[in-house]
């Protein structure tokens, strides 16, 4: 039995520079992809805040101007 065990334990040390080789490349890639993956979110969100600002801006400025409109009209009747 301590025969197998050792042979186990030659053959998983045989296995590690193979899963190194395999599995750095694999977690530089998820690396890569979650910052990509952040840096796409934040340039939507970025932008998606950009839209909204602008939209309030406007429905902000078209308000005014109705106010002033009415304002306008009112006095001179």
């Amino acid at each position: 039995m301590s025969e197998r065990r050792s042979n186990l334990g030659v053959g998983l040390l045989a296995l590690i520079p193979i899963a190194c080789c395999v599995g750095v490349p694999l977690i530089a890639a998820a690396g890569i992809s979650v910052a990509l993956v952040a840096w796409a979110g934040g340039i939507t969100l970025a932008a998606l805040v950009l839209i909204l600002a602008v939209a309030v801006l406007v429905l902000r400025t078209r308000r005014h101007r109705d106010d002033r409109h009415i304002s306008i009209l009112r006095t001179r009747s």
